[in-house]
């Protein structure tokens, strides 16, 4: 299932990319901007979690062509790396600022740098001789990062994001992870 959506991902964004209209700015004022993704998650070895896939929505407005405000809900499950018997669950809402870099004229390709917050959701559980592990804890997180969005068309086009995500656990302490995603960029109404 996770390699199909994968699959299914590229190809329309492949597709966007691949229309033979000439591009306009993508990046519109009061322009909304529809982000669903796949992305993997690194995380620190002192979190003791092993890697694992995150799935995505995010959603943003554009105030500017150069400034827009996004909103976020992605998530992930994983396991401990010792002994594969405890798992945890992460969920993120955020809210973060986006500050947008033109590479090309028309707006084919779009850098852009962006820093937030939002809460991390991290529920524990599974067989674990230490009981203070096993829990549900919701924790402010802050992140950072960039990416680039490569437009074939007007609406549509391929998102590539990295962010690193810092949160602080009563369990684990301060803690921190990559992750790096993928997916369609679908640009829609604006000025």
């Amino acid at each position: 299932m996770r390699r199909w959506s994968v699959r299914v991902l590229l190809l329309l964004a492949i597709a966007g990319a691949g229309k033979a209209e000439p591009a306009w700015a993508q990046n519109r004022e009061k322009a909304w901007e529809l982000y669903p993704y796949v992305g993997y998650i690194q995380f620190n070895k002192k979190a003791g979690l092993k890697d694992s896939p995150s799935y995505g929505l995010n959603f943003a407005y554009h105030w500017t062509k150069k400034q827009e405000i996004e909103f976020g809900f992605a998530g992930t499950s994983t396991k401990d790396k010792a002994t594969s018997q405890f798992s945890a669950d992460l969920t993120m809402i955020d809210v973060n600022y986006i500050y947008n870099i033109f590479l090309q004229r028309r707006g084919k390709v779009v850098a852009f740098v962006t820093g937030g917050g939002g809460i991390l959701g991290f529920s524990t559980f599974g067989f674990t001789t230490n009981s203070d592990l096993v829990g549900d804890e919701q924790k402010v997180m802050y992140s950072y990062g960039g990416g680039f969005r490569f437009f074939g068309g007007r609406r549509a086009g391929l998102r590539l994001d990295a962010r690193k995500i810092y949160y602080s656990t009563n369990i684990a302490g301060k803690q921190d992870f990559f992750e790096a995603t993928v997916g369609l960029c679908m640009v829609l109404g604006g000025s």
